[in-house]
């Protein structure tokens, strides 16, 4: 293969990563906390040959991807145990598989044996680190104030709704349902340092713009139609040269 068959493989290898994040952007569109990802890219230049003009091939390399920290549309639901989050701090989770997650959503529900919880049945985790836990008679009647503490009727405190700090975006992956997982290497829990507040009643939409994301999906697949025509291309000049060099042969 030559230098324009090598180009265009580079640029569909970005452009799968570029659809695969974008594709599940979009599909999460309606997922209470989510961020969106977006891929980064940079070009890496060969130098030409010395005997051969122009400065060099560029190939496209993907180098990663980051976290949207937009903050997603806080709604109101009236729901009491619903928690939405202003500033940069997160929720942790422990997820049914164990493992511990870091999340915005906020949507929740108590179960029969008082933990608060996802849809996804992911726990919540309080200010220690420990699952969560309300007397399910409580669940209609808890105030939640804006640093995360939980009040009963009375006034007594009940717990306190963990906010924590989100670690290097590097030393965690996708959970699915939002959900970022730390690798075994990363530390503890830290707690948010940057004045996040709770709001109870209400819930943080996904930050994905579903009409922006599905032009970008469309830009993608029409640069991608156009790298495969690039190597179609290069092929048929190939068949071509070589068929005329066996005619004059």
């Amino acid at each position: 293969m030559d230098n324009s068959t090598y180009v265009a493989i580079s640029k569909l290898t970005a452009l799968e990563r570029q659809l695969d994040v974008t594709a599940n952007n979009i599909a999460n569109a309606n997922s209470s906390g989510f961020k969106a990802e977006r891929v980064l890219f940079e070009t890496y230049l060969q130098k030409d040959d010395a005997s051969l003009a122009g400065e060099g091939t560029n190939y496209v390399l993907d180098r990663g991807s980051y976290v949207d920290d937009t903050p997603g549309v806080v709604v109101q639901t009236g729901n009491p145990l619903d928690l939405a989050l202003t500033g940069q701090g997160w929720f942790a989770y422990e997820m049914p598989d164990g493992r511990m997650a870091y999340g915005r959503d906020g949507q929740l529900v108590l179960d029969a044996q008082g933990q608060v919880t996802t849809a996804s049945g992911a726990q919540i985790l309080d200010l220690g680190g420990a699952p969560l836990n309300i007397p399910p008679e409580f669940a209609a009647s808890v105030t939640i104030s804006d640093d995360g503490v939980i009040s009963s009727p009375e006034g007594g405190v009940m717990g306190q709704v963990g906010i924590f700090e989100l670690p290097d975006r590097q030393t965690l992956s996708r959970g699915g349902a939002g959900m970022f997982v730390p690798n075994a290497e990363a530390q503890g829990l830290a707690p948010d340092e940057t004045g996040s507040s709770v709001i109870q009643g209400a819930v943080e939409s996904s930050n994905v713009q579903p009409v922006t994301e599905v032009t970008r999906l469309i830009n993608i697949q029409q640069a991608y139609q156009h790298a495969l025509n690039l190597v179609a291309s290069d092929d048929e000049l190939k068949k071509e040269m070589l068929t005329r060099i066996g005619r004059n042969s």
